[in-house]
């Protein structure tokens, strides 16, 4: 019995007990902290736009005057003040006037000027180029030199047995005076090369003139060995 009393005192200061500690809480410590507490000022919302006022109309743009101006004076209008000074005026140029006949003049109607002047003698022709130093190619000659000494070649005794025909064709120099200086063989007929060089050795040419200069000659001759039937 002694227990259930107990109990029964126990249950009952309990919740006074708890009761009481919070009240003393909230006294010392809540209610402090919630005096120091700022509450929030409210945000006031705002619209997105502002409406506002219109602008004034620009003012109208002011019209220029363009200024006129005076037209130049023409140089044939009179003069509206006396000018300065006075210039003395120029004289005219002198009238053209024909030159003299000069005597030995070429006449007017033989092609010179008026009153028998000669006219202007253009630039003198040029010069004629000078010959080249070594030997000039017939072709180019205004007339090819011209044989005047002639030696007919022998024909070789062995060629001749062996019945041996060709051409023998040379290269020739001739000097100033015509007479042949070197020979060159450029087609060869081996039995017939030498008798050939032998007879044109012996030939001789007219002087050859280029420009009015002699000059040595490259020449080309052809000699041919023909055996008789």
């Amino acid at each position: 019995m002694a227990f259930q009393g107990l109990r029964s005192h126990l249950s009952g200061s309990v919740p006074v007990s708890i009761v009481v500690h919070l009240v003393v809480l909230l006294v010392l410590v809540v209610i402090p902290l919630a005096s120091d507490l700022v509450p929030p000022i409210p945000v006031i919302t705002m619209r997105s736009y502002v409406l506002a006022e219109p602008l004034p109309p620009p003012p109208p743009p002011v019209p220029r005057t363009v200024a006129s101006r005076a037209p130049a004076p023409s140089r044939d209008a009179a003069p509206t003040s006396a000018p300065p000074t006075i210039t003395p005026e120029r004289p005219a140029p002198p009238a053209f006037a024909p030159m003299a006949p000069i005597e030995g003049g070429v006449p007017s109607d033989l092609g010179g000027m008026a009153g028998g002047v000669t006219p202007p003698i253009g630039a003198p022709p040029p010069a004629p180029p000078t010959p080249p130093p070594g030997p000039v190619r017939a072709a180019q000659l205004p007339e090819l030199p011209r044989k005047i000494v002639d030696v007919h070649p022998l024909y070789p005794e062995m060629a001749r047995s062996a019945r041996v025909e060709g051409t023998v064709i040379l290269e020739a120099v001739l000097d100033t005076s015509g007479h042949v200086t070197q020979l060159r063989v450029l087609k060869s007929v081996p039995l017939l090369d030498q008798a050939a060089l032998d007879a044109v050795r012996q030939w001789k040419y007219t002087p050859s003139i280029y420009y009015g200069r002699p000059v040595s000659v490259l020449l080309t001759i052809t000699v041919r060995f023909t055996l008789q039937q």
